[in-house]
C-alpha cells in the first residue's frame, strides 16, 4: 500500500530535467581569488507531491584567475555535484536547498563540502510544457586543512542560473 501511494504521488507531480548556463560572482574573501565564474549545469527533478521535489545537480564551473600587479592567479575549474529538496510556494516560484561536493578538475585541491540555498522561478514557453528556469543562489564550498590546528575555509559565491527545462 505504501509503495502504491509513493508512485501515485510521483506521477501526480511533473518530473523534469533541465540544462543551462551559470554566472557566479565570488563574495567576501573569495573575490580575492576570482572576479567571476562561468559554467554549465544539468539538473534533474523528481516530484514527490505538488509542493515538494527531490533534485540532483551536476555542473562544471571555471573561476577565472585575477590579475595583481601584472601577475595572474590561476583559473580554477570545479565539478560540483549536489542533491537536495525543492519547495514550491506557488506553481512557478520555488525555494530550494542542496548539499554535495565540489570536486577540483584542473588542480590538486581537495574536494570540498558544497551547500547552496536558493530561489527561482519558471517562465512557461508558448505552446509547450517546457519552461525557462531563472534562479539565484548563495553557494559555499567548505574544506578543512590542518596546519598546527584545524582550520576551515569557505569559498563562497552568488550564482545566477538561466536554463531550459523539459518535462518528463
Amino acid at each position: 500500500m505504501f509503495t502504491v501511494s509513493i508512485f501515485t504521488a510521483v506521477n501526480a507531480q511533473q518530473s523534469n530535467i533541465g540544462f543551462g548556463t551559470e554566472v557566479n560572482f565570488p563574495s567576501g574573501n573569495s573575490s580575492n581569488a576570482s572576479a567571476v565564474g562561468l559554467g554549465g549545469y544539468v539538473k534533474a527533478e523528481l516530484g514527490l507531491s505538488p509542493k515538494f521535489s527531490l533534485t540532483a545537480n551536476g555542473s562544471v564551473t571555471n573561476f577565472f584567475g585575477r590579475r595583481f600587479f601584472g601577475a595572474k592567479s590561476p583559473s580554477r575549474v570545479y565539478a560540483p555535484v549536489k542533491a537536495g529538496f525543492k519547495y514550491y510556494t506557488d506553481e512557478n516560484f520555488y525555494v530550494e536547498g542542496q548539499l554535495g561536493a565540489a570536486i577540483p578538475i584542473n588542480h590538486d585541491g581537495k574536494t570540498s563540502f558544497a551547500w547552496a540555498p536558493g530561489i527561482g522561478t519558471y517562465i512557461k514557453t508558448r505552446g509547450s510544457a517546457n519552461k525557462f528556469d531563472i534562479g539565484l543562489r548563495y553557494e559555499g564550498w567548505t574544506s578543512s586543512s590542518v596546519v598546527n590546528t584545524n582550520k576551515s575555509t569557505t569559498f563562497s559565491f552568488i550564482g545566477i542560473r538561466l536554463g531550459y527545462v523539459f518535462g518528463l
